[in-house]
């Protein structure tokens, strides 16, 4: 029996809604390999249920490791946070859903990837103590923060790109993806630097394996302390952690 037969026999089995018409679009979509989340359009996220869609990258276990590893240091100890390429809000809204800080901004520079987030601050009662604005990395932000966050693009477009898996390259926004290889270097060193400059506290960020040792070295040429690279849960180099206090 083909998978999408198999599809087929459970969406008629299960007690779903939807007519046959489509059932067979989402057993087309899958077939196609459109991650379920999409089909869902949600995603669960560190005991939170997000909106997802194509607009905004669903969200990783490795980052769920990451807020964890925050939540666990810093819960009651922050006041201010700022997440840099926000997509769904879903580092954002789990950081102040379990106390780290009292109010906190998300940037973007994709407008549709802030709605999303808009909706998820809506939906988890914590509009109130968010602010999303559309920004080029720090670009359009303000203010000094005592907590930075940011999953940014972090896969080298051309010499990464085999890598990526085949459905997350297909499907999810490469604005979140990718950065040229020919910048690459570039980028960071400004962002970090963006950084350093809204920065009264701890900054973290999720990275590549194969980048975020080099990252780091560049943290400690900017000025940055107890710069630190951290394991992920397959015990790849994954995350960076460094502190700057103006």
């Amino acid at each position: 029996m083909e998978v999408r037969d198999i599809l087929k026999l459970n969406l008629d089995a299960s007690s779903t809604d939807l007519s046959s018409t489509d059932k067979e679009s989402f057993i087309e979509s899958i077939s196609k390999g459109v991650p379920f989340a999409y089909l869902l359009g949600k995603s669960e996220f560190y005991g939170l249920e997000l909106e997802v869609n194509k607009d905004v990258l669903i969200p990783r276990p490795e980052t769920e490791y990451l807020v964890d590893l925050i939540v666990q240091e810093f819960k009651g100890r922050v006041h201010h946070v700022l997440d840099v390429g926000t997509g769904s809000g879903a580092i954002l809204l789990s950081l102040l859903k379990n106390n780290v800080g009292e109010s906190g901004v998300g940037v973007d520079i994709s407008p549709e990837a802030l709605e999303v987030a808009i909706k998820n601050a809506h939906h988890l009662n914590l509009n109130e103590r968010t602010e999303f604005i559309i920004s080029d990395r720090l670009s359009n932000v303000e203010g000094s923060f005592d907590l930075i966050v940011s999953n940014p693009p972090y896969i080298r477009a051309i010499s990464q790109r085999e890598l990526v898996h085949d459905s997350v390259d297909a499907f999810e926004p490469h604005e979140a993806l990718y950065l040229p290889d020919d910048f690459y270097n570039f980028w960071f060193e400004d962002f970090f630097q963006d950084i350093r400059n809204h920065l009264n506290g701890f900054f973290f960020m999720e990275g590549h394996e194969l980048e975020v040792q080099n990252q780091a070295e560049i943290l400690k040429r900017l000025g940055f302390q107890d710069v630190k690279v951290i394991n992920d849960l397959t015990e790849r180099p994954r995350f960076l952690k460094a502190e700057f206090r103006s």
